[in-house]
């Protein structure tokens, strides 16, 4: 394993912030960045009040602002890539979306977790 992969991995899953949970959740990410236009729908790996990780086909540049939609219910939320991890060499990354200001259920989830009173 190559340890800066394993290192940029354990810092995403150590940061501060507020409990993570592995749920996958179908969301439209689109870049704010008006030099990178990208758009797609994807599903979260994980989700927390703080933001989420999502695997994308496509690499987008830590600190590219990005909005994240629930495709189920339209709500929307303004983030940044915090962190990009190559999984598969040129074919997909695990991307760390911080949301500008944190939400204490964004996600929807029923009884979430009681730090994502925010």
């Amino acid at each position: 394993m190559n340890p800066s992969k394993g290192t940029a991995l354990e810092g995403f899953r150590n940061a501060r912030g507020s409990t993570r949970l592995s749920r996958r959740i179908p969301i439209v990410i689109t870049s704010l960045d008006p030099a990178h236009n990208f758009s797609g729908k994807f599903e979260t790996a994980v989700v927390s009040a703080h933001g989420c990780g999502v695997v994308l086909p496509e690499r987008l540049k830590e600190g590219t602002p990005v909005a994240v939609e629930l495709i189920s219910s339209g709500r929307r939320m303004s983030a940044r890539i915090g962190l990009a991890i190559t999984i598969v060499d040129g074919a997909s990354w695990l991307l760390g979306l911080e949301f500008d200001i944190p939400a204490s259920n964004f996600w929807e989830i029923e009884n979430p977790p009681a730090d994502w009173r925010v």
